[in-house]
C-alpha cells in the first residue's frame, strides 16, 4: 500500500504531514509565495508513490441552504449543477450536500450548497499537483471534518449547538441542527495566549448568536448550546471569560480526552488540534470533498491500476492453487502407476514360478491356448436345449391358451443358413457366432378362428414373453394370410373351424 499524506492549508503557509496509524507526523512546511511553492514540488516530487488527501482551514468559503424540487436522475444533477453555478460563481471548488426533505407541501428536497470561493489562495499549491502528476485523493474543509466529530461531543444529541474549536488558521464557529451542518466562519487571531482565545471566543459566539438569531436559525427563547473544544490548561479562563448567559450555555471539552478516544498517541500540546483534525480526517475521511475530477484523474487512475494489479493477484494465486492441486494429482497418479508396476511385475514373477512348477509338456504355450480356446468352443457349441425349454415352459404358463404341436431344436454355427429365416441384423445376434435355434409349431383355440386381431395380439404377446436381451424371437408365420392392400376381418363360417396355427424362431447366442 502507498503511503498516505496529510496537506493542512491556511490563509498563510501549507504544512505536509506523514500519516501513520498512531497520528499524523509533520515532514515540511511551504510559505504562500514562490520559494515555497518550488520547495512544495520538489516535495511533491519526491513522494511521487503517495497518495495525498488537502485539508483547507481558510476564511474564503460560503455556506447556502435551499431547496429544489425532488427530482432524480440527469435532471437533479443539472439543478444542483445549477445552483452551484449561481451561487459560487467563479470556482469548481464547490459541492451539495442533502439535508433531507421537507414534511409538506411538495416536500421538496433540502440542500446545503458550500464552497470554497478564495481559489486564488488554493489554485496555485493545486497547479503544483498538477505539474507533479501527484495523487489528490480529496480537498477537504474543516467544517466536515467538526461534522464527523459532532456526534460525539456530549451535546451532539440536542437539535441545534455551535461548535467552537482552535487550529492554525485561527477560531472556528461551526453551527450544527439536527446534527448536520448549516453553518461555519472562520475569524483569524493575532496571538495564541490562552486569554487571547478565551475572550476571542466569547466575542466571536455572540456574533454568531446574533446572526443566526437574525437568520431566524435558532431562537431567542432559549439559550444556544455552545461546546468548545479547548486544552486542559483553558478549562479554567473559559469558565472565568466565556460564562453561560441568557443568550448562550457553554460547555468546554478537552480535546486532549478527544484525541486519545480517536487513537491519537500524541495529544496536541496546546487548543490547536491541526494534528487532531488531519487524524480525524484519515479515521472518519468525509464523503463529501470539494475537488473535481480533473484534479483526482491520477487517484482515479492509480485505483485502476491497484484494482487491476489485486484482480492479477487473485488469477495468479488461484493459478497456482490449481497448479498446486493438479501437481498433487500427478504425483497421485506417478505413485498409483508405480505401484501397478510393481504388482504387474510381482504377478508376472508368480506365473513364472507357477509355469515353472508345471511338469513339461511337448506342446508350445501358443499352441496349448489355441488347443484351449477351440476347446471353450466347443463347450459351448455342445449346449442341450435345456436352457431355451426351460424358458419356453415359463412363457407357456403365462399363456394357457397356446398349445405346442411340433418342436425342432437345433444348432447353427452361422456358417450356412438361409438369409431368409435368419433374424434382422441389429437385434443382438452376432453374425458368424454359434447360436442355438428353437422352431415353434403352436395353435390357439378353435374358438378365436373368427377374431384375426385377436389372434394377432395372442401371438405378438407370446413373442413379447419369449423375447429377452440374449434370446431373439421371429414370427415366422401367422394363422392368417395377411398380405397388403386386404384388411383383416372376422368370419361367421358355420363349417367345422381348424385352430389357428402360427409359426416361431427363437435364436440364442452361445
Amino acid at each position: 500500500m502507498p503511503a498516505h499524506r496529510l496537506l493542512f492549508l491556511n490563509a498563510t503557509r501549507l504544512t505536509a504531514y506523514h500519516w501513520q496509524p498512531s497520528g499524523p507526523r509533520e515532514e515540511a512546511g511551504f510559505a504562500a509565495n514562490e520559494p515555497g511553492l518550488s520547495a512544495f514540488r520538489d516535495y511533491l516530487r519526491r513522494q511521487s508513490g503517495s497518495v495525498f488527501y488537502l485539508l483547507a482551514d481558510v476564511a474564503e468559503e460560503g455556506f447556502q441552504v435551499d431547496e429544489l424540487p425532488y427530482v432524480r436522475g440527469s435532471d437533479h444533477k443539472e439543478l444542483i449543477k445549477r445552483k452551484l453555478a449561481q451561487y459560487y460563481y467563479g470556482t469548481p471548488l464547490s459541492l451539495a450536500l442533502p439535508l433531507g426533505r421537507n414534511k409538506q407541501g411538495r416536500r421538496d428536497e433540502k440542500l446545503l450548497f458550500a464552497g470554497l470561493t478564495g481559489i486564488g489562495q488554493i489554485e496555485p499549491w493545486l497547479q503544483a499537483m498538477r505539474e507533479t502528476e501527484t495523487r489528490l485523493a480529496g480537498i477537504h474543509s474543516m467544517p466536515f471534518v467538526v461534522a464527523a466529530l459532532v456526534s460525539k461531543l456530549p451535546a451532539g444529541a440536542i437539535d441545534q449547538v455551535l461548535v467552537i474549536s482552535t487550529s492554525s488558521a485561527g477560531l472556528r464557529q461551526t453551527f450544527f441542527e439536527n446534527g448536520q451542518l448549516r453553518f461555519s466562519r472562520l475569524t483569524a487571531m493575532a496571538t495564541d495566549q490562552a486569554e487571547e482565545v478565551t475572550t476571542a471566543c466569547a466575542r466571536e459566539a455572540g456574533k454568531i448568536y446574533q446572526y443566526l438569531a437574525g437568520q431566524r436559525l435558532v431562537s431567542r427563547d432559549k439559550p444556544l448550546p455552545v461546546v468548545v473544544l479547548a486544552h486542559a490548561g483553558q478549562l479554567a479562563d473559559l469558565s472565568r471569560y466565556f460564562p453561560d448567559t441568557t443568550e448562550r450555555q457553554v460547555q468546554a471539552v478537552d480535546i486532549g480526552t478527544l484525541a486519545r478516544q480517536h487513537g491519537l498517541a500524541e495529544p496536541p500540546a496546546d487548543a490547536r488540534g491541526d494534528r487532531f483534525y488531519l487524524h480525524l480526517l484519515m479515521r472518519r475521511t468525509p464523503r463529501q470533498q470539494f475537488a473535481p475530477a480533473a484534479d483526482r484523474r491520477f487517484y482515479r487512475l492509480w485505483q485502476y491500476r491497484h484494482a487491476l494489479n489485486i484482480a492479477s493477484a487473485t488469477v495468479l494465486g488461484a493459478c497456482l492453487l490449481v497448479a498446486g492441486s493438479q501437481m498433487l494429482r500427478l504425483t497421485e497418479v506417478s505413485d498409483s502407476n508405480r505401484q501397478a508396476r510393481l504388482d504387474i511385475e510381482a504377478g508376472q514373477r508368480h506365473y513364472d514360478e507357477l509355469m515353472r512348477g508345471l511338469p513339461p509338456i511337448e506342446i508350445s504355450r501358443d499352441d496349448l491356448r489355441a488347443l484351449t480356446d477351440r476347446y471353450r468352443v466347443l463347450v459351448r457349441g455342445s449346449a442341450g436345449p435345456e436352457p431355451l425349454l426351460r424358458h419356453l415352459s415359463h412363457a407357456l404358463d403365462r399363456t394357457p391358451r397356446i398349445e405346442l404341436t411340433r418342436i425342432n431344436w437345433r444348432l447353427d454355427d452361422g456358417i450356412a443358413r438361409d438369409p431368409k429365416n435368419e433374424p434382422p441384423q441389429g437385434q443382438g445376434t452376432p453374425k458368424g457366432s454359434s447360436h442355438a435355434m428353437l422352431d415353434i409349431q403352436a395353435q390357439l383355440p378353435a374358438a378365436m378362428a373368427p377374431d384375426h386381431r385377436a389372434q394377432l395380439e395372442a401371438v405378438n404377446a407370446f413373442a413379447d414373453l419369449l423375447s429377452t436381451k440374449n434370446i431373439q424371437v421371429r414370427v415366422l408365420s401367422l394363422p392368417f394370410e395377411q398380405e397388403s392392400g386386404k384388411s383383416i376381418r372376422s368370419t361367421d363360417a358355420a363349417s367345422d373351424i381348424e385352430p389357428p396355427k402360427f409359426n416361431l424362431r427363437v435364436t440364442q447366442a452361445l
